[in-house]
């Protein structure tokens, strides 16, 4: 008898949970496709070009004065008196941590930077997306870099892509 109460039970519960997910409308966004076709990041992009571009030039001009510095110094330090060879070390020292200084701010404003764009377009993303899910009634939209498979019709990439481009 718990047999038989058992098994209609788990029946009317896979029933009930099968018409509970027959119910649920979903879609599928491939995240990378969207940002790398997305105009948004490729404006974010040139601007971010155009922003830095000097400060990069700078930058490159350290490091080449920098090599020539040491390359300098390791031709003339046989013939160098001591005193002359420290000095020259010590100066080759300091442009060294001035240079580490420099990339390291480059770094951090070129991040910062990247960051604020990236997240001012996935703000945009998101908007399109819950409005795409408001349109087409769809109950929930999944990345598609977290399944192992999906059918192509769930797919609403293009659809995204399409808005952005608006």
């Amino acid at each position: 008898m718990k047999k038989v109460l058992f098994s209609i039970t788990a029946m009317i519960f896979f029933a009930i949970s099968a018409s509970a997910f027959a119910e649920v409308s979903i879609g599928v966004i491939d995240l990378n496709k969207i940002l790398t076709e997305s105009p948004q990041v490729e404006k974010a992009k040139t601007d971010l070009k155009k922003k830095f571009d000097k400060q990069e030039k700078d930058l490159a001009a350290a490091q080449k004065k920098f090599q020539s510095a040491i390359e300098d110094f390791s031709k003339n330090s046989p013939t160098m008196k001591a005193d002359a060879q420290k000095a020259e070390q010590q100066k080759i020292m300091e442009q060294q941590k001035k240079l580490q200084e420099m990339q390291t701010k480059f770094q951090k404003d070129v991040n910062a930077a990247q960051e604020k764009v990236l997240g001012d377009v996935l703000k945009k993303i998101e908007s399109i997306v819950n409005k795409l899910a408001t349109d087409k009634k769809l109950d929930l939209i999944v990345a598609k870099a977290s399944l192992a498979y999906n059918k192509k019709e769930l797919e609403v990439t293009d659809e995204v892509i399409k808005m952005l481009k608006k």
